[in-house]
């Protein structure tokens, strides 16, 4: 999935440079059946389509209700940069041609599978011809003029910069009409409601027809509510119907739009009937603005209900560095489990070597130094997607002085801060946050511990608990060993990355209950599960890449 705050308006341009680094999510949540996550599986070969010359026939037709298949997780680059996407990018597509007949604009329609994290469609006038249209993750229909009675070339792709290829289905038909945009279609027709604390207000619309004047990547409707005093607040669509399964996870200050401010977490389980709920802490008091987004499975009526409550009800305990939670220390790892909750920004994100993240849902930890060299690790759940950083200081609360700070630049892998010079018998705040805008929305939690030496082993320690097979060594640099049943003789291997994405996947010989594997450029550090299956039996095991 695409950061869509990349589109957002030129006020908003500093957030979006800072989210271009890694994951494609930020100011917009989607859901799907399989998450966030998929990966195409090596193996089978690159679809007939793949080239331009063999490109598939289609049809121009009425409507969308028979539309034309395609897959594209194999596929390979044959066509020239695209215009709306980045310069050189190595793009999976999949080609297809169709005749417009008597139409002079056509609709295309791209929907994406479950398993397509994203995509986007180029239309040309020949096969290496003029480019006419150009649409990155379209939500809708996209109507484009065209020429009566002439051939034109579609080209399907991915960018796997943002996400994989996968199934979908395409279709072109004569032009949809466009519905008239609703009264609230852009930020200045959204009627703001007065919220007291301890109330709600509910909103219901329909965001069919809505364009996107605001340049979010989508079309929105808006809704505003004004806070005379400060207050928590929660978001949510319960009782929307059909469940809205995408959302924008920012809330505006001014219209027009001039900043931005993120939720400390988000969900889809608050309502109960698969709608989202965001939590914002400590909002000041003033008017604010939320975009209800036209999605695939987002448009139409809607329910968005707005709740204030007395500050700190909604925060974690240890939102505040005064409210840091105290660390055991010893020699070997006793890792906690934590959750960043519904927390607010207490300090700009850290700048570790590489750019800054957002740091809209820090919490505070402190510790004692016992060992001049100490090391604090923190492993996100292996169902989640937290993108941890680790930021350490010296000094009070309320005088701190940055010391140290890791960020790997890895979501779901273990972050492992190592310092040292420290002063034995010294107070020591640290806090923890996700990169991201996004919220580890699948699981947030995560196990941290501070661990006397350089090396927390927070990630060792869960394998002992956890692990059903047997693999060595284990962490490993890149090449292991499984050992298997006497009597196997082909096994099966799956890799998954903590995302739950498979990352590989072989067939092997075992001889004498041993299978060896090398991974020397395949796995980046991190933690990753090994799925082995014998024919007999399948085991899983917790493996560690340094």
């Amino acid at each position: 999935m695409r950061v869509l705050l990349l589109l957002i308006l030129a006020t908003l341009a500093s957030i979006a440079v800072g989210q271009n680094r890694r994951s494609h999510s930020g100011a917009f949540f989607h859901s799907s059946p399989h998450g966030h996550h998929a990966e195409a599986i090596r193996g089978g070969g690159a679809p007939p389509n793949d080239a331009c010359e063999n490109a598939e026939a289609i049809a121009v037709t009425a409507d969308c209700s028979s539309p034309t298949a395609g897959n594209n997780a194999e596929a390979t680059n044959d066509g020239v940069d695209a215009s709306c996407d980045d310069p050189g990018a190595d793009l999976l597509d999949v080609w297809y041609t169709f005749n417009s007949g008597p139409e002079d604009t056509v609709a295309i329609t791209l929907t994406p599978g479950p398993d397509m994290e994203d995509w986007a469609f180029v239309l040309y006038d020949g096969c290496a011809g003029a480019e006419l249209a150009c649409v990155i993750v379209p939500f809708s229909s996209t109507n484009v003029v065209v020429s009566p009675n002439t051939d034109y070339w579609l080209r399907v792709y991915s960018n796997p910069t943002y996400g994989v290829g996968g199934a979908f289905t395409v279709c072109v038909t004569g032009p949809v009409v466009v519905v008239p945009p609703p009264a609230n279609d852009e930020c200045t027709g959204a009627v703001p409601q007065a919220l007291a604390i301890g109330s709600t207000v509910t909103f219901q619309g329909d965001n069919t027809g809505a364009t996107d004047t605001e340049a979010l990547g989508l079309g929105s409707v808006w809704e505003a509510f004004t806070l005379a005093e400060a207050a928590d607040i929660t978001i949510d669509y319960c009782g929307t119907t059909p469940a809205f399964s995408d959302f924008f996870v920012v809330l505006f200050p001014d219209c027009p739009l001039s900043g931005a401010i993120y939720p400390g977490s988000y969900d889809t389980t608050a309502c109960g009937d698969s709608n989202g709920s965001l939590c914002f802490s400590v909002l000041p008091a003033g008017t604010y603005y939320y975009p209800i987004l036209t999605g695939v499975s987002s448009t139409g009526p809607y329910v968005v209900n707005v709740t204030a409550e007395p500050l700190g009800i909604n925060a974690v305990a240890n939102d505040e560095c005064v409210g840091a939670i105290a660390i055991s220390t010893g020699t070997d790892c006793a890792p906690q489990t934590f959750t960043n909750g519904c927390a607010s920004q207490s300090l700009p994100a850290a700048d570790c070597g590489a750019i800054a993240g957002i740091a809209n849902d820090d919490v505070w930890y402190s510790f004692t130094a016992t060992n001049s060299d100490m090391s604090i690790g923190v492993l996100p759940s292996a169902s989640g997607n937290m993108d941890p950083v680790i930021e350490l200081f010296t000094g009070g609360c309320g005088s701190l002085v940055s010391l140290d700070c890791a960020d790997d630049g890895g979501q779901s892998e273990l972050e492992d801060l190592q310092t040292t010079g420290l002063t034995v018998g010294t107070v020591y705040y640290f806090r923890v946050y996700d990169y991201r805008i996004q919220y580890s929305i699948a699981d947030a939690n995560y196990e941290l511990c501070v661990v006397e030496g350089l090396g927390s082993t927070v990630a060792v320690d869960e394998i002992s608990e956890t692990s059903t097979g047997i693999i060595y060594p284990n962490p490993t640099h890149g090449d292991f060993t499984i050992q298997v049943d006497q009597r196997a003789t082909q096994i099966d291997i799956d890799v998954f990355d903590a995302t739950g994405r498979r990352v590989i996947a072989e067939q092997r010989q075992a001889s004498g209950g041993l299978v060896n594997l090398t991974t020397a450029g395949l796995l980046n550090a991190g933690v990753y599960v090994v799925r082995i299956d014998d024919g007999t039996t399948t085991k899983s095991e917790r493996l560690i890449v340094r």
